[in-house]
């Protein structure tokens, strides 16, 4: 995930919520955490070989029949024991190594160039942000159980109303668009904003109706879609790469390959269509990886261990491994990719005799990679100052300079304005965002107010019904009771009538 300017949480579990409580972590009231410390031996014991499944007959009949998915076998039980002999078969990493947690991003450094905003514009902010205070704990062995016992229902319906289960324990965690946004809001375009692929469709690795008709050509213009490989892809494409494999379309192995369902990703953030899901891919790409028996990893480990204790589903004595929060940064890219930030700004360009001359002219400001050899000339042309979008933009600006400012050139004035203006512009942008994120926090609290009073305008109701029944009931028993004293009257007054009618028969009889 992206990551923002708080770059402390990064260093560990001092601002996580899922660490245990003797480390000082804030805890979420939804988080039931394992009871498991620091420094347990059982700790450094974790053992995920599976050597009974690795070594059961029923569990490696998989090898012998790699293309069928693991859900044909219709026994859960079975299914359980092939995956974990799946995890431990032909490859030489432990499954720890194999689990790809999700990253964060420097969002200063990369709304320079125009990421940040690619994700906005698919309605995926929360995707960069939202682990900003995620426990740096990955409960593996909770999410490895609930990988292989997981099955997929609803399949045949809607995208949003697709869900994956498993067991952890005795406990059930389920994976929906609706408990995905109960860790954050994803999709927050909306569901009916998105364009959603079929399941197959999404995993075709050629291109397919569902697709733009230059799907490949956009996405690969080294090669003009003839090509499949990573170099082919632009620079903007190389970074948005990077981030998918990470954080959307994850992915272990094979990361020279630009498949089709990467192409599908990155013409969503380069070109803006189609506007896909990340919610569906996430599904979508879990359930692939559970049910192939190529795919040897554990995706989106963070996201789903989140997920298991914001259902309490987490049993008390879970292990865990620490997964430090790693940054994707222009530090860590690949030292000979050149960064360009295009900027649209004011040029001035000097004549022979030394007037000036203006003109509207986009001018590239580019990063080099060497020094040039030899010295620089005097430059005849520069940019002119950063044209503010707001006044508390400008005012930044003109309060950022120093007193030595009108003693440089106008060129140095540039550059230091254009610097001070992009401070300035991040500064406002997350003040805005804190602003919204308040009145976000402020609505959300008069909605659970609704639901409050809601809730309880139906217990009162209830009660009333209640009352109501317990009014009848009685009066069910009383008229029952009136019932049973007039048959009882009944039978005494038959009762004397005929021992009346009895002694006048005998009267007759004697007086005859």
């Amino acid at each position: 995930m992206f990551r923002g300017s708080k770059k402390a949480k990064t260093s560990g579990q001092g601002s996580s919520s899922g660490a245990g409580s003797g480390s000082g972590v804030y805890q979420r009231r939804w988080e039931q955490l394992s009871n498991v410390q620091e420094g347990d031996g059982q700790l450094e014991r974790q053992d995920w070989n599976w050597e009974e499944e690795k070594n059961s007959r029923s569990a490696s009949a998989w090898k012998d029949e790699k293309t069928r998915a693991l859900s044909r076998y219709n026994n859960k039980r079975l299914e359980a024991k092939m995956w974990k002999m799946k995890m431990v078969t032909g490859i030489s990493k432990p499954v720890p190594d194999r689990e790809v947690c999700e990253r964060t991003v420097d969002v200063e450094e990369f709304r320079k160039i125009g990421i940040v905003q690619r994700f906005e514009k698919l309605g995926w902010e929360r995707v960069i942000d939202w682990c900003d205070d995620i426990t740096t704990r990955v409960y593996l062995g909770a999410v490895c159980e609930w990988l292989s016992t997981l099955r997929f229902e609803h399949s045949d319906r809607p995208a949003h109303r697709w869900k994956l289960i498993g067991n952890i324990g005795k406990s059930q965690m389920v994976m929906s668009f609706e408990h995905m946004n109960a860790i954050a809001r994803f999709d927050s375009l909306g569901v009916d904003a998105y364009d959603y692929y079929g399941y197959d469709q999404f995993l075709d690795n050629k291109r397919n109706d569902a697709d733009p008709v230059r799907l490949l050509e956009d996405t690969l213009p080294g090669s003009g879609g003839a090509s499949d490989s990573r170099t082919d892809l632009s620079l903007m494409g190389k970074i948005l790469q990077g981030i998918s494999l990470e954080n959307i379309m994850v992915r272990f192995g094979d990361r020279g390959t630009v498949k089709a369902p990467d192409s599908r990703v990155l013409h969503a953030l380069l070109c803006g269509t189609p506007k896909l899901s990340w919610r569906q891919i996430v599904m979508i790409n879990t359930w692939d990886t559970r049910k192939s028996f190529k795919r040897k990893m554990i995706p989106y480990a963070r996201l789903i261990s989140a997920m298991i204790l914001q259902q309490n589903a987490l049993p008390q004595d879970s292990l865990w491994v620490s997964k430090p929060i790693n940054q994707f940064s222009f530090a860590t890219m690949r030292r000979h990719w050149k960064i360009t930030v295009k900027a649209f700004g004011h040029l001035h360009t000097g004549d022979e005799e030394g007037d000036e001359e203006e003109g509207d002219e986009e001018m590239p400001d580019v990063e080099e990679e060497t020094d040039p050899s030899g010295p620089r000339g005097p430059r005849r042309s520069y940019r002119k100052k950063h044209r503010e979008i707001s006044t508390n933009v400008a005012d930044f600006v003109n309060q950022r300079q120093t007193p030595s400012y009108r003693l440089w050139t106008r060129g140095n004035q540039a550059v230091y304005d254009n610097v001070s203006a992009g401070i300035g512009e991040a500064r406002e942008y997350h003040a805005s965002r804190s602003e919204w994120e308040e009145a976000q926090g402020a609505y959300s609290q008069q909605q659970w107010g609704f639901q409050a009073s809601f809730r309880e305008r139906v217990e009162k109701q209830l009660e009333e019904q209640q009352l109501q029944h317990a009014l009848q009931q009685s009066q069910m028993e009383h008229m029952i009771q009136l019932q049973e004293e007039e048959r009882a009257h009944r039978r005494a007054w038959e009762e004397e009538e005929a021992r009346r009618q009895t002694t006048q028969r005998e009267l007759d009889q004697r007086r005859w």
